[in-house]
């Protein structure tokens, strides 16, 4: 019998009002979304993100498009020589390809969610919490998941209260 984490929800508990590392389940809907496409060694990562978060959200501005939620990275595939990252905002509407931003699409389905609250530095301990969790539960990742960072660091300088959702789509049940 597979023991559920939490009920699903459609709707789920607001981001600021969720206990850090507790892992809830969601039904998501697909989001548009506005990305770019980053493939870089690991310690270069971070440098890309914010450089490619800050490109989207001005190219974005400069389209008329507006932003529909906090900025996220997914990562479609990870090697010993680096990653692959596509950082972006969802969008109210698709995307038009303006220099190195192309419309994407969150996908929507069963998802598994927990909130971090730190530094990245500290990330690890997060996604090691709910692979435990997805494993106990007998959960398995149906394609990449990514982070929703949902505190702006320039507006937050502490980073002990930054809060970041990583998400991970599920397999249904039966799949």
């Amino acid at each position: 019998m597979v023991e559920l984490l939490q009920p699903s929800a459609v709707t789920p508990t607001p981001v600021f009002d969720r206990v850090a590392g507790e892992v809830e389940i969601h039904e998501l809907q697909p989001q548009e979304a506005a990305i770019i496409r980053v493939d870089v060694p690991f310690a270069e990562l971070p440098a890309a993100i914010g450089q490619a978060l800050i490109e989207v959200n001005d190219q974005m501005a400069a389209a008329g498009v507006d932003l529909a939620g906090p900025p996220f990275t997914r990562y479609p595939s990870v090697d010993p020589a680096g990653i692959r990252a596509e950082c972006g905002f969802p969008v109210m509407r698709p995307a038009p390809d303006v220099g190195r931003v192309e419309p994407a699409r969150l996908p929507g389905g069963r998802a598994a969610s927990v909130i971090h609250v730190g530094p990245y530095d500290t990330l690890d301990q997060t996604y090691d919490r709910l692979q435990r969790s997805l494993d106990r539960s007998a959960l398995h990742a149906s394609g990449p998941m990514w982070e929703v960072y949902w505190t702006d660091p320039d507006m937050e300088p502490d980073q002990e209260r930054w809060r970041t959702e990583i998400i991970i789509p599920l397999d249904h049940p039966g799949d």
